[in-house]
């Protein structure tokens, strides 16, 4: 399968609608995209937003979260 790469200043990855079914996302996913040397690999945010409800009153691991996010806005 052949796609074309298109920059975007927005936090999106689109892709081809058979591509998802294959990779069984579905519209609206929230992915963590993990870049392996040139690989891209989507990896699913499932078992972290589930932690998250599971320490939803843990104060280090909001601060811990904060942190990342921090990190990820200055990259």
């Amino acid at each position: 399968m052949t796609i074309v790469m298109k920059s975007s200043t927005e936090d999106t990855i689109s892709l081809p609608a058979g591509l998802m079914n294959l990779l069984g996302l579905h519209e609206g996913d929230e992915i963590k995209a993990i870049v392996e040397g040139q690989t891209l690999r989507p990896a699913s945010l499932d078992q972290f937003l589930a932690l998250r409800g599971a320490l939803q009153n843990n104060e280090a691991f909001d601060k811990a979260l904060e942190f990342i996010d921090r990190a990820w806005q200055e990259k």
